[in-house]
């Protein structure tokens, strides 16, 4: 019935008559001694009767990856299982090309950073000379970006310097005041919520106040990393992009890689030893599959409760090496659920499997859309260890 016995998450062949149910199949299996007492089979309906999930419709191989003592996965086609193309090679993204990676200024360079732009919270003390009703206001910015004052009501002041500020009030104050003078100082600024996790010494959110807070505050901030950190693959997400810093520069002291964070930057240490392949989109459930070893992209699709049938089965993207300089090959999950083997690519520790719900288009849409799917994932698990410690 086998062409020989499998190994560990091996792919291998099997012919099955019509009208065989996932019991017959499941007892085919065990008793021929190719398959471990206590495994568990998942078909999948491709090749099987309509309206029913788990009977053949007719004569057809079946293919199995195995995992120990449970089957990962089952596949039915018509044809016979043969390598029919070439395996999915790896193409590596040019940082030219991947817009999921944004530059950022380093905290020392002044004229690169610019004139501050006031944030949400931060407190301005604003002054009109010769009268003495307005004198030193205390005016915080609003949750809008709004402050208010005398005479000319709301003044957007978010995501504006204090000399744009300084300017529209007088222009405004203009209409009741004579020549008026206007002085706006920043008395305080708003403290910055940054979230940290992977290897620091106490992962959790930190918050930063100044106006220059800087990524070497939040590591000092958190008790710098651990002996286990891959400083390597660290990454600085703002707003789904990967801002281009270099951690281990940093830690050894160059400066330039000091950069001004913003609030709700997202700062990750990964561990130096990879434990997990990332399944992320049009899959069941997405997650994290704990491994030490590489492993078959079928059984990755199985752990994850397969594809989803929005899915697009014959563009799935296998990215390596991280975001900043990823690497990805596309493989063919329609034409490896045909039967053609080529395309059970070994998925690697450390790997992103991504599901696109449609064409896949160029590299650098990869990168963003899969950064726009991380980005929720890697808060919520910063937050949780917050409060579940």
């Amino acid at each position: 019935m086998f062409r020989r016995r499998p190994a560990d998450g091996e792919v291998f062949a099997a012919t099955l008559d019509a009208g065989n149910d996932q019991q017959e199949v499941q007892m085919l299996l065990t008793q021929s001694g190719r398959l471990l007492s206590g495994a568990w089979l998942t078909l999948v309906t491709i090749g099987l009767a309509p309206g029913c999930a788990h009977q053949v419709k007719r004569p057809a191989s079946v293919a199995v990856a195995t995992t120990g003592h449970a089957a990962a996965s089952v596949s039915v086609a018509e044809s016979g299982l043969q390598e029919t193309s070439s395996p999915p090679t790896f193409q590596a993204v040019s940082r030219e090309e991947n817009t999921g990676l944004v530059q950022a200024p380093s905290a020392n360079d002044l004229k690169a950073l610019g004139p501050y732009r006031l944030e949400v919270e931060d407190k301005l003390d604003v002054s009109v000379y010769g009268e003495e009703e307005i004198q030193h206001v205390e005016i915080p910015v609003r949750p809008d970006g709004m402050i208010s004052f005398a005479f000319i009501g709301d003044v957007m002041a978010a995501g504006r310097t204090i000399e744009e500020v300084r300017t529209e009030m007088t222009d405004r104050l203009g209409k009741y005041l004579r020549s008026p003078s206007v002085t706006v100082i920043a008395k305080e600024f708003s403290q910055k919520k940054i979230f940290v996790g992977g290897e620091v010494k106490t992962p959790g959110i930190v918050y930063l106040g100044g106006r220059d807070a800087t990524l070497l505050d939040a590591l000092y901030k958190v008790g710098l990393t651990t002996e286990k950190a891959d400083l390597g693959g660290a990454y600085l997400m703002r707003a789904n992009k990967v801002v281009d810093t270099d951690f281990r520069d940093l830690v050894r002291g160059n400066a330039a890689s000091n950069v001004r964070l913003l609030d709700q930057d997202m700062i990750y240490i990964p561990e130096s030893t990879r434990r997990h392949v990332y399944v992320l989109g049009e899959v069941r459930t997405s997650t994290a599959i704990e491994t030490l070893e590489p492993i078959p992209i079928i059984r990755v699709l199985a752990q994850a409760g397969w594809m989803n049938l929005g899915a697009n089965k014959r563009e799935i993207a296998v990215v390596r090496g991280g975001l900043k300089a990823p690497e990805i090959a596309i493989v063919n999950a329609r034409a490896l659920i045909k039967g053609d083997l080529a395309q059970n690519i070994m998925v690697e520790p450390g790997d992103i499997v991504y599901v696109a719900p449609g064409a896949l288009g160029k590299f650098n849409y990869v990168i963003d859309t899969i950064l726009r799917a991380i980005s929720p994932i890697v808060q919520a698990t910063i937050v949780t260890n917050t409060v579940n410690p």
